[in-house]
């Protein structure tokens, strides 16, 4: 049986204050908005934000509903989104100090070497930052330089 050639698209997550959580994904976790439409007939805004362009990578899709008055309820089925990132203790500093909550800080996992971090967005949505423990080069003995794979 030929495997289906299926992938993920996008994680949508509505949102109450577009530009907050813009400035949110793409300056604090360097991601890029990739598009932005305001919808009038139906009254809300749509960006997908990303590291690549869709066609390569999973994005995430923001929706701000204009006529959403109450706030935003996350309900218990949602869990997280992860993101692998580099640096991840100068990052929690950094997301700290513009005022987001941490409530896990970077520690190692029990079952692993990879360090984890959780975040909460500007609507209270848990992003997972993942620094995984990469394999040191080997080296070659010769050159005293790593090897090249």
């Amino acid at each position: 049986m030929q495997q289906p050639s299926f992938r993920v698209l996008h994680a949508m997550l509505r949102v109450s204050d577009m530009e907050k959580s813009l400035d949110f994904y793409t300056r604090l976790l360097g991601m890029r908005v990739l598009s932005q439409r305001e919808h009038k007939k139906n009254k809300f805004t749509q960006a997908y934000v990303g590291y690549d362009e869709p066609e390569n990578s999973t994005v995430i899709e923001l929706v701000f509903n204009w006529m959403q008055d109450e706030p935003i309820e996350l309900g218990s089925a949602f869990g997280h989104i992860a993101i692998e990132v580099c640096g991840i203790t100068a990052l929690c500093e950094a997301l700290s100090a513009e005022g987001y909550n941490i409530p896990r800080p970077p520690s190692t996992q029990r079952h692993g070497d990879n360090i984890i971090a959780f975040v909460e967005d500007p609507d209270g949505y848990k992003i997972e930052l993942v620094e995984q423990k990469r394999p040191e080069p080997a080296l070659d003995e010769t050159a005293r330089e790593p090897a090249l794979a």
